[in-house]
């Protein structure tokens, strides 16, 4: 276990909102400064940790067990992704435009774009994804971080980073990385949990995201814009998202934030009699936020 400063300004003044083991493996707090929230101390390579526990072998096995249910999940993600899609072919021509995604993991996402004419790039340091993509899509995928992909500075339109930047141990570092590698007037679209809700003031430590160990940076609207305009971002929108999910996953959630495993076994045994996989809603408790920002024309 090691302590860490404050990512975004650099201070070691904070004060603890959870304690180890409260909300999740790590405890958790609260820059003095800037109010960043992030886990302090954990472990020295957080995001290896969390890499190295899935094989690849492990990973195709257990893609391709459950191939069809994974194949259905994913495309009722990437609908959630139409209108970002749509928003960046309005500002750029997609036959001729290229695209990275950092954190592609499967490949869905990436192949979202892909169909549509962009030339798309997957970054994702877990080999049996990239695997998986490869097989699957046809996708071409650099397996390591963004920081030791080669990418050329300059070279790329559009950059997609979705559910990552919560998980990487120098998230300033990823947006300094984007801004190099992205054209002047290119976009980079994140997207990651938000903590300035009042979902967040009333779930406290049994918010659903913040309980998940692998999560160790937790933005708010203020933080996220702070961390754009020290890498000298500009803004362009932030949007407040929601996801597509099926009945199934809702229950599981709810089972997760009950803290029960009570709770959490009647829910599944509700799932599975009703066959609840089969049924999907849309849900926006105003948790998430998408955020598009630009690197400026010189």
């Amino acid at each position: 276990m090691k302590y860490v400063k404050c990512n975004l300004c650099g201070s070691d003044n904070y004060t603890i909102l959870f304690e180890k083991e409260v909300a999740q493996v790590n405890q958790i707090v609260r820059c003095n400064v800037c109010n960043l929230m992030y886990a302090n101390p954990r472990e020295k390579d957080a995001d290896v940790v969390s890499i190295e526990k899935y094989t690849p072998e492990f990973v195709l096995s257990q893609i391709d067990n459950r191939k069809t249910q994974r194949a259905d999940k994913e495309a009722l993600k990437v609908r959630d992704y139409e209108t970002t899609k749509l928003f960046l072919n309005q500002n750029f021509n997609s036959q001729k435009a290229k695209l990275v995604e950092i954190g592609s993991g499967l490949g869905y996402l990436a192949n979202f774009f892909q169909q549509d004419g962009w030339d798309v790039v997957g970054v994702e340091p877990n080999t049996g994804m990239c695997k998986y993509a490869e097989r699957e899509f046809g996708l071409k995928v650099i397996s390591t971080t963004i920081e030791k992909s080669g990418i050329a500075a300059n070279s790329v339109d559009v950059v997609l980073t979705i559910h990552t930047n919560e998980h990487v141990p120098d998230p300033c570092g990823t947006f300094q990385e984007v801004y190099r590698i992205l054209k002047p007037g290119g976009i980079f679209v994140l997207e990651t949990p938000r903590y300035d809700t009042l979902m967040f003031k009333i779930m406290q430590e049994r918010e659903r995201s913040l309980r998940c160990d692998g999560h160790i940076y937790f933005f708010t609207h203020k933080t996220l814009t702070q961390m754009a305009q020290k890498t000298h971002f500009e803004v362009l929108k932030i949007d407040d998202v929601g996801r597509s999910m099926t009945v199934d996953r809702l229950f599981y959630n709810l089972g997760v934030v009950s803290k029960s495993s009570k709770i959490q076994k009647s829910l599944n045994s509700i799932a599975q009699k009703f066959h609840l996989n089969q049924m999907w809603i849309y849900l926006n408790l105003q948790d998430m936020q998408r955020v598009y920002l630009t690197k400026p024309n010189s």
